[in-house]
């Protein structure tokens, strides 16, 4: 994982070559860039009616998960690598939530899906807005479904740096997970994201997180940069404005 205080700046010091990086098991296959304007495509099956990870068994009792309703103050504490950090939505305006994820201040639709990005790992990174959310939660969740998401970025660095996304998504299943928190029930989703931009500018992201609709949030966040490194966070415990001291 990088150094959360080493200075850098996503996207600028990853470029395709031919030996380079694109042949990283992070690579996902049949991400192709696309020259079309930044479209959202949803994909579903044809019956919301879920299959168990676990089991392969028909789960008719699972509804499809629906966004949840957050408010501000709403706290999840995670462990990221033996320290807990919060993860808290410090604002709610009009369509669009301020949310510190552990530290590092993001704005997000109020799906969590985030507009405007600063990297996970550096805390020094400019940031990074999109003329459309990505779509890590793209409700509602259930086994089978599937999404494709293409969007316009700018790093808003001086000079300011521009390219594209083309972003993938698919729900995998329920699992059984155990974090510190407890064991949770929770749906396994995927979602991986191509990014490139002017002068070779690149990055490959891969997020695969376990959703719980019992906190309103995933239990368990696996993220996955070529450039960023890497992040694992565990709940410890949720805290809902109703219940915050």
């Amino acid at each position: 994982m990088n150094d959360q205080h080493k200075p850098t700046r996503r996207i600028t010091r990853a470029r395709f070559a031919a030996t380079g990086v694109i042949c990283l098991a992070v690579t996902i296959a049949g991400c192709s860039a696309s020259g079309n304007p930044a479209s959202t495509k949803l994909t579903t099956p044809s019956s919301p009616a879920v299959a168990s990870a676990n089991t392969g068994a028909m789960d008719s009792d699972t509804p499809p998960i629906a966004m949840p309703s957050l408010h501000t103050g709403d706290v999840w504490v995670d462990r990221i690598q033996g320290t807990d950090r919060e993860f808290r939505i410090e604002a709610i305006h009009d369509g669009t939530m301020d949310v510190s994820f552990w530290g590092t201040e993001m704005t997000t639709d109020t799906a969590l899906n985030i507009i405007v990005y600063r990297s996970l790992t550096a805390a020094s990174s400019e940031p990074t807005k999109q003329d459309k959310p990505c779509m890590w939660f793209a409700f509602p969740l259930y086994p089978g479904k599937t999404w494709e998401n293409q969007y316009n970025w700018e790093m808003l660095g001086t000079p300011p740096i521009r390219g594209k996304a083309d972003e993938r998504g698919r729900v995998l299943g329920w699992e059984d997970v155990q974090v510190p928190a407890g064991t949770f029930h929770a749906l396994k989703v995927e979602d991986s994201t191509r990014i490139f931009g002017r002068g070779g500018a690149a990055d490959e992201e891969t997020v695969v997180f376990w959703y719980s609709p019992k906190v309103n949030r995933f239990v368990k966040f696996d993220y996955r940069s070529i450039i960023e490194g890497e992040l694992l966070a565990e709940l410890v415990r949720y805290k809902p404005i109703k219940q915050a001291n």
